[in-house]
């Protein structure tokens, strides 16, 4: 699309496959992966915003469930190493790298993001811009997010396009007036082809 000359990917169900969170953790010290979620999950919004760290977490895990000998265990590399990339994706966002700016716009997790960057959990190429909620304090959905990550692209609503896999996490970009696409991580050659489509690009 002609008017499009910014993309910003979110990376969790777009650029990773994130569905084995915690197994590695869990399998060490006999837990179930669940478990570690229910601790996420009720620190959710404070991790996301980067009010704590994945080493809190891990502390709020060793205590509720009494673990031993793991307050050494790197629980932020074993939680990274859980994750397996997209490669349609990661060969898709090469690829548009020398066409368009790109960008990251994700819910994500206090020092995470050079983890994925050096493990090529994620592609390891030059962001035009980073949004990233334990940086910014902010997360999607809130408006706020994505007005800040318009202000960084310094671009005008029609010249932005967001892909997620969550649609929920689409709608106020769309009440914003920014195209975006929905992304099925369940389906990753069928949404990579749509993209391209979307795009209206050939490689």
């Amino acid at each position: 699309m002609d008017s499009i000359k910014f993309i910003y990917f979110d990376i969790g169900g777009v650029l990773v496959d994130w569905t084995r969170a915690f197994t590695g953790a869990a399998n060490k010290f006999n837990l179930n992966s669940e478990d570690i979620g229910i601790v996420f999950d009720q620190n959710h919004d404070d991790i996301t915003k980067g009010l704590i760290s994945a080493k809190d977490l891990w502390k709020e895990c060793i205590q509720k469930y009494n673990l031993k000998n793991a307050s050494d265990f790197n629980f932020l590399e074993s939680w990274v190493s859980d994750y397996r990339p997209i490669k349609q994706a990661h060969k898709f966002l090469e690829k548009l790298k020398p066409r368009y700016k790109v960008g990251l716009l994700s819910n994500i997790y206090k020092d995470m993001l050079p983890l994925l960057l050096e493990t090529r959990v994620i592609p390891n190429i030059h962001y035009d811009q980073l949004v990233l909620s334990c940086d910014v304090g902010m997360m999607k959905p809130n408006l706020s997010i994505y007005k800040l990550s318009q202000n960084k692209a310094n671009l005008n609503a029609q010249n932005i396009l967001f892909v997620d896999d969550r649609e929920d996490f689409l709608l106020e970009p769309k009440k914003m007036n920014w195209h975006t696409f929905l992304y099925d991580p369940k389906n990753p050659d069928k949404s990579t082809k749509e993209l391209t489509k979307y795009l209206k690009i050939t490689f």
